[in-house]
């Protein structure tokens, strides 16, 4: 919210002390609004929008962010609600950590994979393929200037057990081949035989900012949770160097994927 805000008033060319004239607040005010030491109301912010100029759907957006800003840590029940969290986290983080215990992290996902995953979890088969294809539109933060760097660290058991045919996992564990090429992505596999308290705790990511705190966005059955405790966020923090510590090197990853692929095709 506060970066927002910065760029918005930086795009007008005020300075903090002018903005702070045109309102009526300190220029301290403004300062601690923009590196989030201090949530404005949604009355302030949409003084400060309008003295900025900023309107129409940025300005919705941003009103939007004051009021989730004024609750930082809270549950978000409802797909979309979870998406547009998720999705808005994605596009501005410069470093996503995704931890996995049983299943391919969103971000590395197939079509078809994503597809089969919905339907497991109890969508129609128009819903899954909707929500599948934009979890696929998500992925462009990978490949799109600057590019994301991702952290994505999966447990064996989601690459041997997947709730899908084995035709389309093979399909997802090739495409986890080709993109653990890519310089910004590092894929980790946890095997099973090295147990961690950190992946018990089911699906979990980390979102890293430059201009901003980070941010612990935790999975649910059906909802989902944002923690922006500093306390809470540093402990997630140790266990994501622990789980690397433990994790197979990339080599050995790499060697691990191709033998469940080989096993899958000898089955199949």
């Amino acid at each position: 919210m506060g970066a927002e805000l910065r760029q918005a008033r930086e795009r007008r060319g005020y300075s903090t002390r002018k903005l702070a004239e045109i309102i009526g607040r300190s220029s301290s005010h403004i300062s601690r609004w923009e590196n989030g030491r201090l949530n404005p109301s949604e009355a302030d912010t949409a003084t400060v929008l309008a003295v900025l100029g900023v309107n129409g759907a940025d300005r919705d957006r941003l009103l939007e962010l004051a009021r989730d800003a004024l609750d930082p840590n809270w549950v978000a029940p409802g797909i979309d609600k979870q998406l547009a969290a998720l999705t808005e986290y994605e596009r501005t983080a410069q470093t996503i950590t995704n931890v996995e215990p049983l299943m391919i992290p969103g971000l590395l996902q197939t079509y078809e994979y994503a597809r089969h995953i919905m339907i497991a979890f109890g969508a129609s088969r128009g819903e899954a393929e909707q929500r599948a294809t934009l979890r696929i539109g998500r992925q462009h933060v990978l490949t799109d200037a600057p590019a994301k760097q991702l952290v994505a660290i999966v447990g064996e058991y989601a690459l041997r057990y997947p709730v899908c045919p084995d035709d389309v996992m093979v399909g997802q564990l090739r495409h986890l081949q080709r993109i653990a090429e890519l310089d910004n992505v590092m894929l980790h596999v946890l095997p099973m035989d090295r147990p961690a308290a950190a992946m018990l705790s089911g699906s979990w990511a980390l979102l890293e900012f430059s201009r901003t705190k980070p941010v612990l966005h935790l999975e649910h059955f059906g909802s989902s949770a944002t923690i922006t405790d500093e306390k809470t966020v540093e402990s997630y923090r140790h266990a994501v160097d622990t789980l690397r510590g433990l994790a197979m090197s990339p080599a050995e990853a790499t060697e691990l994927i191709a033998d469940v692929i080989r096993s899958k095709e000898t089955t199949s």
